[in-house]
């Protein structure tokens, strides 16, 4: 191999080194409105599946919530990879910023926590404990709901537990006429078929899990996952059906043609001053 050759193959392993590092590491931010003419302007933010990560290309991931001043910030699951992690993430969680609280349901990374090549679940005494450390900092919701009230109507948030192992429910009232606009949060787009089944209705869905497929080519999911759709699409059962393909990593360390995200909702854009 000449001078010349050995150059290219450098540049060329330089040029894919840099491209993952932007794909795993520069997070993009997707807009979405939606209208509900029972409230008044809302900026809800949507994030999922950090695993430990909290410093982006660019910015902090409180930063970058933060920036946008939100009403709402709802987390759909897997915080971090293992235990040793959750203190710092914690904190960081504990910088953001948002009026009207930040909503948290559990992912399979808060039953169990990967060490290198090796899983454990969580006893249920170690269960307990995190989820002491959570509520800290946000509303836990293990299928329970809450009603945000408003000048005019309210926004009902419930949150289902982790579908991945079967433990969701619903077991809220019935939805009340005042409550303008309903969100569902689970960490598994699989709670469709359990919404679905239990003959649920809802304006917004809120899911992760998936990681878009984490690495996608040609702009489609190649592997586990290839059968859920990425981002948001119009549902009859749940309004919209969103799934987030969160921030972090799992399994493979790095992203490619599936950016790391963070999903603003504008509800009412129009009424804001």
């Amino acid at each position: 191999m000449n001078r010349i050759n050995v150059l290219l193959f450098i540049g060329t392993i330089s040029g894919i080194a840099v491209l993952l590092v932007v794909h795993t590491l520069y997070v993009r931010t997707t807009m979405i409105e939606l209208h509900a003419p029972g409230l008044p302007a809302l900026t809800l933010i949507h994030i999922t599946d950090m695993h430990g990560r909290k410093h982006f290309l660019n910015g902090s991931l409180h930063r970058l919530v933060n920036k946008w001043q939100p009403d709402l910030v709802c987390i759909t699951g897997d915080l971090v990879q293992h235990r040793g992690q959750l203190e710092q993430m914690m904190k960081e969680i504990g910088r953001i910023k948002a009026r009207d609280g930040i909503y948290f349901v559990p992912g399979n990374y808060e039953r169990e926590e990967k060490r290198f090549i090796r899983k454990k679940r969580y006893t249920e005494q170690e269960y307990e404990s995190l989820q002491e450390t959570w509520k800290m900092s946000m509303h836990v919701m293990q299928n329970q709901g809450v009603a945000i009230a408003y000048e005019k109507g309210s926004l009902s948030i419930y949150g289902f537990d982790n579908s991945v192992y079967g433990k969701e429910a619903y077991v809220q009232e019935e939805r009340k006429e005042d409550q303008a606009f309903t969100v569902f949060l689970a960490h598994s787009p699989k709670i469709i078929t359990y919404i679905e089944e239990a003959g649920l209705r809802a304006d917004l869905l809120l899911t992760g899990h998936t990681h878009g497929g984490q690495v996608r080519l040609l702009g489609k999911t190649w592997g586990a996952y290839k059968h859920f759709h990425l981002g948001a699409k119009p549902d009859s059962r749940v309004g919209l059906f969103a799934i987030n393909p969160g921030l972090g990593t799992t399994k493979l360390p790095v992203r490619f043609g599936c950016f790391p995200e963070i999903t603003v909702y504008q509800i009412n854009p129009d009424r804001f001053s």
